[in-house]
């Protein structure tokens, strides 16, 4: 893979309003990037276009609506000329116990993280299919992408087909010019997890600390630069992952011992 140029080149962002794509956003911005942030909260939105000025755009968006994703495309090529960079940010989080959780709930994650990609990706392709450069497309998909948890049977069903799409985009477009990576990471200190809806009340350890947002940031823009097949950030994501890689057996003994100690108490949020 070819070094990338991100100076004069333009980036768009979903679930850019807070957290990994707000940080995201501003690397790009502070690389030379053109930056096209996504999300559902105007007020956000209209804030990092006051930070960014003219290299900045801000459209309102639910990634889960189609035509919105198409929208989204096509102001970002009409005002900058082309899709360069594609992050494909935006997710939503659920912890409940699988009899306990409707179909609607399931759906409704599904329809964010799953199928807000693949709408992105529907109208970023033919775009980045007619230009010369090509273009490239990073999915984030999380740890739990790799690694099947307790409480969370709908959010890691949509991180796992994430990144089964994102594989078999990968292999399809990298002869038309067009990189496809995926980003799994592990905990990442943002307003994701207390702002998600948690029915078992999951709470992490107090001394679990997160990845900061901003230095995953800086990955994505690296990987924009140089694109990789896959990322794993963080070292509980690592070692996650490498536990799960080696010893399976191991890792489910651990989770299905401390599945009642992931509890305490149920709430919601």
């Amino acid at each position: 893979m070819a070094i990338r140029t991100i100076s004069g080149k333009t980036a768009v962002i979903t679930g850019a309003t807070s957290g990994i794509g707000l940080e995201t956003a501003r690397a790009f911005l502070r690389e030379g990037a053109n930056v096209v942030v996504a999300g559902r909260r105007q007020e956000r939105l209209d804030e990092f276009v006051a930070e960014g000025g003219a290299k900045a755009l801000g459209v309102q968006t639910d990634v889960a609506v189609a035509e919105q994703c198409d929208e989204l495309i096509a102001k970002a090529k009409e005002r900058f000329g082309s899709i360069d960079i594609l992050v494909n940010n935006a997710g939503a989080g659920m912890s409940t116990k699988f009899e306990e959780q409707s179909l609607e709930e399931f759906r409704k994650l599904m329809d964010v993280n799953f199928w807000g990609a693949v709408h992105c990706c529907m109208a970023a392709v033919p775009v980045m299919r007619s230009q010369a450069q090509g273009g490239v497309i990073i999915n984030v998909s999380s740890i739990l992408g790799k690694r099947g948890m307790p409480f969370e049977t709908a959010y890691c069903a949509t991180k796992f087909a994430l990144a089964g799409f994102s594989e078999a985009l990968r292999t399809e477009l990298s002869t038309g010019g067009i990189d496809v990576s995926t980003v799994f990471p592990g905990f990442v200190e943002t307003e994701f997890f207390g702002s998600m809806q948690n029915d078992v009340g999951m709470a992490l350890p107090p001394f679990v600390r997160g990845f900061p947002a901003e230095g995953l940031a800086a990955a994505i823009v690296q990987d924009a630069r140089f694109p990789q097949p896959e990322i794993v950030m963080s070292l509980d994501a690592q070692f996650i992952n490498f536990v799960n890689t080696v010893a399976p057996w191991a890792m489910d003994a651990v989770l299905s011992f401390g599945a009642p100690f992931m509890q305490s108490g149920r709430s919601t949020s």
